[in-house]
């Protein structure tokens, strides 16, 4: 990455892009009045209820309540980072993606386009080599044996490198520019003696795509008995195998509505189940699972079901993955982990004992919070004052990695339950990131009604700003929901002409995101009714707010007021009468 993207660039960029057209392309649309509609994406309806604002330019799903910008659509249709989506973005607007000045590396960036572009030449040519080279036979029938037919291997363009070392150098080699692709990429290698030759050589390819489909590594298994068995790519500028998780984009493809990711041992038991109609499923890359991975697959989906193989290998694959995304497991993630039988691997069982059987056990997987203890009590049992403590020694450290929030506090008390210590003395306290102020002694009593008024109808009409004025009295009121006001306000002030698809993207990441995305979502405000009023009402209402918590202390002073202050109480008195006076 060359540097962090600007605001103001991802400002402009969402200012050039309708969030229409962006949608309607991957999604069609249907013109509702002043609005666009279609049945959501993002789960299962009969009756439109997905609704697209031109005006306002972000979408609301009043069904399952997802919104967001042109950004935030790309990111949960596509299966988008946030960088992926601003780059599609930019692609689309024909612009290059701006990064800050200060994060420029001292070279320029560097083209991958030709590391690309010969990946894909590999790929087509080890998918033809299967079909039609002489000694191909041998890689045919080990598939069939799995069950694979030639449909599923054409989903994922299954290849064959065939005996010879020089089938890829001497057919994609032929230049000295080539040839320096194809080493960059761990295609072709050279000994100590300088002689270059191909890596992959009498083994069934498997293809790395990432989550665009694009090819970036190869993994390949032997058709003999010769080691290694599997022989992965090496690291290169497009293939980071603690980044990537095989099968992804296969799983992304088959619907965009997956809420779970089944995560496997090998490309193999990918590809079979797959074929046997389970298609959300995909596999470490010959590599302990990563946090950056857990991240990666946590961005298409909200539920990992982790499926190991029942040996110790695989036990300890498990362990290893649940440690690692502990710190990833926010509000609204659910890692579930199965461990088969001995001897037992996913394809194997369903052919054994069928379909249904092991959709049911990947229904009654245990939650992460059942497995974490259980794990940890069988190395450690807690019938001694020693068990417990090694116990807690090694759980404590874990347990701290979770983040703040209600899921950390409970696997805190479990902790505490099991190893029999207070629960302040098991772990240190967790703290939830977002707490609005309480209100202190002699402060106003205000709901927080009209706040949240406030902020809902900023975030929808922006420019209302313009009518409170930052010097207002009631800014100061120490009220639930105060200081998300005001920070919604310091987004609005900050440039001019801000929309409300920007400005729900200025909380993206932050520790208000949840609150501010919930609040825009708000069904009354998406119909385009006239907001003035609602703000000129609540401003009223905080300055009455105002009036009566001075009214308040004054009288609490009694005869400790100076001359000014007992003229200020005597304005007040008189405000409030004559307002009495008017009402009746």
């Amino acid at each position: 990455m060359a540097g962090r993207i600007p605001q103001q660039f991802i400002d402009d960029l969402l200012a050039r892009t309708d969030v229409v057209d962006v949608i309607d392309s991957l999604l069609p649309l249907k013109k509702k009045g002043a609005n666009y509609s279609a049945c959501c994406p993002f789960h299962n309806e009969k009756t439109p209820s997905f609704t697209v604002s031109q005006d306002k330019q972000f979408y609301h799903c009043f069904g399952c309540g997802v919104s967001g910008s042109a950004i935030g659509f790309l990111m949960d249709y596509s299966h988008l980072s946030f960088v992926e989506a601003i780059e599609e973005l930019a692609s689309r607007a024909g612009v290059e993606v701006q990064r800050e000045q200060g994060y420029e590396p001292t070279q320029p960036v560097r083209d991958l386009t030709p590391l690309r572009e010969m990946n894909e030449r590999v790929s087509e040519f080890y998918q033809q080599q299967l079909r039609q080279h002489k000694s191909s036979g041998l890689a045919s029938e080990y598939l069939k044996n799995r069950g694979l037919t030639g449909e599923i291997a054409k989903k994922y363009q299954l290849g064959f490198a065939p005996p010879g070392w020089n089938n890829v150098l001497s057919t994609l080699g032929q230049t000295e520019v080539a040839q320096g692709v194809l080493k960059e990429l761990g295609l072709i290698v050279s000994n100590d003696n300088n002689k270059t030759y191909d890596r992959f050589r009498e083994r069934i390819i498997f293809p790395i795509r990432n989550k665009r489909g694009q090819t970036i590594g190869f993994g390949g298994r032997i058709l003999d008995s010769g080691e290694p068995k599997y022989l992965n790519s090496p690291e290169t500028p497009l293939y980071h195998k603690g980044r990537e998780v095989y099968g992804l984009y296969e799983a992304l493809k088959s619907s965009s509505k997956i809420q779970r990711l089944i995560l496997v041992e090998g490309y193999l038991d990918v590809i079979s189940l797959s074929q046997l109609g389970i298609a959300h499923v995909v596999a470490a890359l010959g590599t302990a699972i990563t946090r950056e991975q857990i991240d990666l697959m946590f961005r298409s989906v909200s539920e990992l079901v982790i499926c190991m193989d029942g040996d110790s290998a695989g036990q300890k694959a498990a362990w290893r993955a649940v440690v690692n995304a502990l710190p990833a497991l926010r509000s609204g993630r659910q890692i579930k982990v199965l461990l088969l039988q001995q001897g037992q691997d996913p394809d194997s069982l369903i052919r054994e004992q069928g379909l249904e059987h092991f959709e049911h056990l990947i229904e009654e997987a245990l939650p992460l919070s059942r497995y974490f203890f259980s794990y940890l009590t069988e190395r450690h049992p807690l019938d001694t004052i020693e068990g417990r403590a090694s116990f807690l020694e090694e759980a404590r450290p874990l347990l701290q990695t979770l983040p703040d929030g209600a899921f950390a506090t409970m696997m805190n008390k479990q902790l505490a339950e099991l190893s029999q210590v207070p629960q302040s003395e098991s772990i240190k306290n967790q703290r939830s990131t977002y707490r609005v102020k309480k209100p202190t002694a002699g402060s106003a009593k205000q709901s927080p009604s009209v706040i949240r008024q406030l902020i809902t109808t900023l975030l929808h009409e922006p420019h209302l700003a313009e009518d409170i004025s930052p010097d207002e009295e009631w800014l100061l009121l120490d009220v639930p929901g105060m200081e998300v006001l005001q920070r919604v306000l310091s987004a609005i002030r900050t440039s001019s002409g801000i929309t409300p698809a920007i400005l729900l993207e200025r909380f993206r990441g932050s520790d208000i995101e949840r609150i501010i995305t919930k609040l825009f979502a708000e069904e009354r405000l998406l119909v385009g009714e006239s907001m003035r009023d609602e703000i000129s009402g609540a401003v009223d209402k905080l300055k009455k707010q105002v009036g009566q918590s001075r009214l308040e202390y004054l009288l609490s002073q009694n005869v400790d007021l100076t001359t000014g202050e007992k003229e200020e109480l005597r304005t007040i008195l008189l405000d409030n009468s004559l307002r009495r006076v008017e009402k009746n």
